[in-house]
Order: C-alpha cells, then structure tokens, then sequence
C-alpha cells in the first residue's frame, strides 16, 4: 500500500513537470534586441548622428549609437543599423529618422521622417515588439522581410510614389487614421496618397490581397479586400469649434465599381452616424482579371526569393543580406 501511494507521488510530479514544460512551450519569451544600435557597412555618402543632449557629428561605420539619437542620411548614402544580430535595416539616403527602445530592450519604435528601408526582422520577434512610426500611419508588427518607401512628405501632396510598403516574407500590420490593415503577408504591398493635414488618404493594393478593417460610425467595422487597382479614398473635415473629424469613406474595387459608402461624425453616438452600402459583389462577381494578376504576382515574387530564410550564427560574423534588401527598386510599386 505504502510502495503504491510513493508511485502514484511520483508519478503525479512527473505529470505536473510535463505539464509545466507544455506550459513553458507554448510562451516563448519576447525577443531582446541589443542595448545600442550599430551603424555598419557605411561606404559612400554621410550619416550625421545628434546623440539625445549633445551636438551633431558624423557617423563612423562599426560604431554603436544610443536609442533616442537622430540619423540623417545623405543623398545616394547607403548602410546597414543593426538591431540585433539577427534584426536590421539596410537603409538608402536622403534619410531622416530616430530608433527607440523600451522594456528593457524587448520593445523597438523606429520613427521615419524620409528614407528607404528594408527590414529583416526575426521570426521569434512577438506582435508589437518592432513597430515603424511613419507620417502617415505605424506598422504595428512587423516580423520578416519588408520594404519601406517614404518620400518628401513635408510637401503640400503626398503622391503613390511617395509612400508605399511591401511585405517580401513573414508579416506586417499597419493602422493609419480611420483604418486598420491586418495580417499583411508575403507579396502584399500597398500605396498611399495623403494631402497634408491629413484632409484625405488614397490607398491603393499592389500585390495579394490585403485585408482592411475600415470604421463604419456606427461602432463598428467593416471589411474590406485591398486587392491590385482597389482604392479606399478617405475624405475628412474639422468644424469650426470641434476637434471632432467628419470622414467620409468609398471603397471600390479594381474595376471600378463601388462598394461601400459612409459618412460620419466621430464621437457623436450611434445616432449621428450614417453608413449606406452601394453596392455589394459576391466573391464569384469580383473581377476575375485582378484575382489572375495577384495570383501571378505573388507565383512571380515567389519564384524570384520570397521567404527567405532565418539566418544562421555563422561565428560572431554578420548574417549576409538578402539580395531582396539589397536593392531598393521594385517595378512593382
């Protein structure tokens, strides 16, 4: 009686320590990114750093820099800025931005003013631990390989050719104001025309299907599929005396035909909203050419790399790039 009650103890501690370990599996731990950001393979053009407190000076390659400094790229300059040994950005002038860390380390903000970005971000990073501040919206999570256009913003009207993102592997989320893009993934690409202030956003699909959640004014939101050709143009308006947007919505698809229409005051209750659906196309009546094209868009781009792979230690030494991230010019944006 005494052996059998000891085996059953065992065994229960065995149980509960496999137990515990499924546990531990299923909650890996956040990623920690290094401490300072390293400049590397700085070889044409100047990077002039202003560290937080101090005068500006110019960037020498190998040297690591406090989060919080301010980078400014010059025209045709090119280098890679090393987050850790297996997160980076190869970055191409005329450049303005500032990396910032928190939660010891875990947590990356990259705030772009200008530049051309390619990003390689480790697949274990968690959702939310690397994130782009832009003018225009933040990419919330990004895991994998993107590219990240933005041109001179500070002008009067922001073009397509001058804000465009797209996802070459892993994924991205990206919310702008009055809409939400989710699970960006591998071949999905997308640009932005803003007229400054804020007062409208066109946003057109590139590549795949991008999916938007898009605010009704009634509390909730609606879906919608940025595939190539399909615009959401976005319309808004400040009155007099209220901080309040009155926003206007059209989606339509690449054929042109319309989809959704709404109209609404923020923060003014149910009551104040109006939402009116236009048009509505079942799946088998979109336009079967546009579905064709993404379809062959993304065989194409997963022919020439796609996902490319985890890099491995190699000995202390830096991870090659990816010849994806090596170049900055996509004919497909």
């Amino acid at each position: 009686m005494m052996r059998n009650a000891m085996m059953a103890v065992a065994l229960s501690s065995l149980l509960g320590a496999g137990v515990v370990c499924a546990q531990d599996a299923q909650e890996p731990k956040p990623t920690r990114f290094d401490a300072m950001v390293r400049v590397m393979d700085l070889e044409h053009g100047t990077v002039t750093v202003t560290k937080p407190g101090q005068a500006a000076e110019k960037a020498v390659s190998y040297k690591a820099y406090p989060y919080g400094t301010r980078f400014e790229v010059s025209d045709g300059a090119k280098f890679r800025m090393m987050f850790s040994d297996f997160t980076y950005a190869v970055i191409k002038g005329p450049a303005v931005f500032v990396p910032r860390a928190s939660d010891e380390w875990r947590k990356i903000a990259v705030e772009v003013t200008r530049g051309d970005m390619n990003f390689f971000v480790e697949q274990h990073a968690q959702p939310g631990q690397f994130t782009l501040v832009t003018p225009l919206g933040t990419f919330t999570s990004l895991q994998g390989m993107s590219k990240l256009h933005v041109g001179d913003v500070a002008k009067g009207t922001v073009t397509e050719e001058d804000f465009s993102f797209r996802t070459l592997s892993g994924n991205a989320v990206y919310e702008g104001l009055h809409y939400k893009m989710t699970g960006m993934t591998q071949a999905n690409a997308f640009v932005s025309a803003d007229a400054k202030g804020m007062v409208s956003t066109e946003l057109t699909g590139k590549l795949g299907e991008v999916k938007m959640e898009i605010p009704a004014g009634n509390g909730k939101a609606t879906d919608f599929s940025l595939t190539p050709g399909a615009t959401v143009k976005i319309t808004r308006a400040k009155p007099k005396g209220s901080d309040n947007w009155v926003v206007s919505v059209l989606t339509l698809y690449a054929n042109g035909e319309a989809k959704n229409y709404f109209c609404y005051v923020e923060n003014r209750g149910e009551g104040y909203a109006t939402g009116e659906l236009i048009a509505e196309v079942l799946p088998e009546e979109k336009d079967p050419e546009a579905s064709e094209d993404a379809a062959t868009d993304e065989t194409q781009d997963n022919a020439q790399g796609g996902a490319a792979a985890q890099p491995e230690e190699n000995g202390g030494a830096l991870p090659t790039i990816p010849d994806e991230l090596e170049s900055f010019g996509d004919d497909l944006l």
